[in-house]
């Protein structure tokens, strides 16, 4: 953990030791406590991940697993990812006290947001907050050092001119060609580091605390290496003990073990054994406050390896004091800090479900293998009929009976068919998030309805996570930025419309106004929605005369730029729409000057063509234009007069098959309030004779 200068620590205060160490039994106590749920929380990790435990009561030939509930939670992280990263580069709003759109430090944050993955790590949260209840996220700030290697070309050091040393001439070396070299330099690389844990490795004292800024303690089980070990020793953050080493930590303390590791767990799952390659040591950062020695108690973190065993206690280095843990419940319990799984009601119908598919395996082994009766006294070989290709069996054909096993695989599928949609709704998925077709006949109005409320669902799922955790995520990473970055950064700068994107480099420097972000995935989704109704709506406003808008006039530019952006995305929405204001123009005199030198100019969209035709015709007189420069140029204008002339035209009377053109009747025109449609089906032609009115045409109703 980076916290800036070397940190100020009370591990070796008698009076400091003593409070923190009354922590230290709270925080044991409060992980005793949950016990239970860490049990749980095993038993829902088996269930998403497909492994079979003691919970399954057949115990026949199969054992397979049907992965109903890992498919159900799969199709609910995807689509909510989808809601709150719909495209590349624009995640944040924000604005600032004083109005305005903080585009650099947009761009920043967007920065940070590629540079952690924070996409694949929001994968990998979504999907632990349905298994075990709770979205967890933690953020720190890292800095690191390493030496690079570079290919550079410098000039030829000469050590002898014509057989004689150079320092002896007394001359200064002189470059012939440049030749390459290498070159080492160190460089600094330092950002936020989002790190996502394990549910069970939190513990919040009182539990009953819904804001884990208001508890009383708030403790975390870290599981730290060697290296890490020691980066804290050398930050100050720990105080070994006197004449100890990293090692003998590891040794005094290896007895302070955690009941479960979820890392090493999913570790061994995906078949990597951890032996003797995960060597770690256990600590407990707990927040809290403490008397160190200012008017009141402050915001500490307290780092335990056993009990009387404080390994460093140091003052909370954020400015605002806040604990850089993000930890809410997917669906919150009153009176509980702590949220259920979504897998609690439905472990039961998952555990039912493998039990008779696994039945139903063994019916269609049983019923696909041959079974025949013989009686052992008519047939006394009968041990050596053994079932072959192209057997004989010496025996009468009345003496062997076949036997048919019953094909109860049958009854199962339906069974399990019947538990696995009791689990889709149980979850909140149907049969579209799946990729299944509903069944039964289908019209539009039926689709559009299951998409709705599919939407609704992960609407809902995705709008609870940005409020909880992204949008106080980006107020993290913005505040650790301001406090610990301590060199430049090169980002991409993503300016107003019609300004190109380009790269800035933003130096570390203090914020003199206050600025408010909000992660924008879901409302840029349901912008999407209403596009049909913004077209429809800017079409009735242009239909308004002038005399009807009460004084107003309108500018239908902001309603051009929103929504060129939307739909082709800020990279190419500068190229679509293009600002004039941006553009720059050569006075006529200049140009006068410049084509009496002989030399071309060419001529602006943005030149005044009246105003250049007069002053450059005016020059071409005075100087005759011996070389055309002055004609050429004045044609140029005449063509740009014409050009924007057309375009005018267009504007005001419209030309046939545009939108905007000259109003209803116009091919391409549309009519103000119209919404893009599907086509409609192809019509009879006139006279053609209604199908509800043929003869032997079924009557409605």
């Amino acid at each position: 953990m980076e916290t800036g200068a070397k940190a100020e620590n009370w591990a070796e205060d008698p009076d400091v030791i003593e409070e923190a160490n009354k922590f230290y039994p709270l925080i044991v106590q409060q992980f005793e406590n949950q016990s239970e749920q860490s049990d749980r929380i095993e038993e829902y990790f088996n269930i998403y991940n497909a492994q079979p435990d003691e919970n399954l009561q057949y115990t026949g030939n199969s054992q397979s697993y049907v992965p109903a509930v890992r498919d159900c939670i799969n199709a609910r992280a995807k689509r909510t990812l989808k809601q709150l990263f719909p495209v590349n580069h624009r995640h944040v709003d924000g604005v600032t006290t004083d109005g305005k759109v903080p585009y650099t430090q947009l761009s920043l944050l967007e920065h940070y947001i590629r540079t952690t993955n924070l996409k694949t790590i929001v994968r990998t949260d979504l999907v632990s907050g349905d298994v075990t209840g709770q979205w967890n996220l933690m953020v720190e700030w890292s800095k690191s050092k390493r030496k690079v290697t570079s290919l550079v070309k410098k000039p030829p050091v000469i050590q002898q001119i014509d057989g004689e040393d150079v320092k002896d001439l007394g001359l200064i070396d002189v470059a012939s060609e440049d030749e390459e070299g290498t070159e080492e330099k160190e460089i600094i690389e330092e950002g936020p580091e989002v790190i996502e844990f394990a549910t069970e490795d939190l513990a919040v004292i009182p539990p009953t605390c819904n804001d884990l800024q208001k508890a009383k303690c708030v403790a975390l089980r870290l599981r730290m290496s060697k290296e890490a070990v020691q980066e804290y020793v050398d930050d100050g953050v720990f105080i070994l003990p006197d004449g100890a080493d990293i090692d003998d930590l590891f040794n005094q303390t290896g007895k302070l073990k955690s009941k479960r590791d979820r890392a090493k767990k999913q570790t061994e799952d995906a078949g990597i054994k951890t032996n003797g390659t995960y060597k770690h040591l256990l600590v407990f950062m707990a927040y809290g406050k403490l008397d160190l020695g200012g008017e009141s108690k402050e915001s500490a973190i307290m780092y335990f390896a056993g009990p009387d065993m404080p390994l460093g206690i140091i003052r909370n280095p954020l400015w605002s004091k806040k604990i850089p843990i993000l930890s809410k419940p997917v669906e919150r319990v009153a009176g509980s800090f702590f949220g259920k799984s979504k897998i609690e009601p439905v472990k039961f119908m998952q555990w039912n479900l493998c039990d008779f598919f696994n039945m139903g395996q063994d019916s269609a082994m049983y019923s696909l293998l041959p079974v025949f009766a013989v009686d052992p006294l008519k047939t006394p070989q009968w041990a050596n009929m053994t079932m072959g290709l192209a057997a004989v069996w010496p025996v009468a054909p009345a003496d062997v009976k076949p036997l048919q096993f019953p094909q109860l695989w049958k009854d199962s599928a339906g069974i399990c068919e019947f538990i696995e949609k009791r689990i889709w709704a149980a979850m909140d998925v149907n049969e579209m998030m799946m990729g299944k077709t509903p069944s039964g006949r289908k019209n539009n109005a039926m689709i559009g309805n299951m998409q709705q409320e599919q939407a609704t669902n992960i609407s809902d799922n995705a709008e609870a996570y940005e409020e909880v955790m992204l949008t106080p995520l980006v107020e993290l990473l913005f505040e650790f930025d301001q406090q610990f970055r301590t060199d430049d950064v090169m980002i991409e700068q993503r300016g107003e419309i019609g300004v190109k994107a380009a790269i800035e480099v933003i130096p570390p420097q203090e914020w003199d106004e206050r600025y408010f972000f909000r992660w924008s995935g879901t409302a840029y989704q349901l912008n999407m929605s209403r596009m049909q109704q913004q077209i429809a709506w800017v079409n009735v406003m242009k239909g308004i005369p002038p005399q009807m808008m009460g004084g107003k006039t309108l500018d239908l530019s902001p309603m051009l730029e929103a929504g060129t952006e939307n739909m082709f995305g800020p990279e190419l929405a500068p190229l679509i729409l293009k600002d004039e204001r941006n553009m720059y123009t050569v006075p006529p005199t200049v140009e006068n000057e410049i084509m009496h030198n002989g030399m071309p100019v060419d001529v602006h969209d943005a030149d005044n063509d009246t105003e250049h035709l007069q002053s450059h015709m005016q020059a071409a007189s005075a100087n005759s234009d011996p070389q055309g420069i002055y004609k050429t140029h004045m044609g140029a204008h005449m063509m740009s007069m014409q050009k924007k002339r057309e375009k005018m035209q267009a504007q005001q009377g419209g030309l046939p098959g545009m939108p905007g053109g000259a109003g209803p009747g116009v091919a391409g025109a549309p009519r103000p309030g119209a919404q893009p449609m599907p086509g409609r089906p192809g019509q009879q032609p006139p006279g053609a004779v209604q199908q509800d009115n043929m003869e032997g045409a079924p009557g409605r109703g």
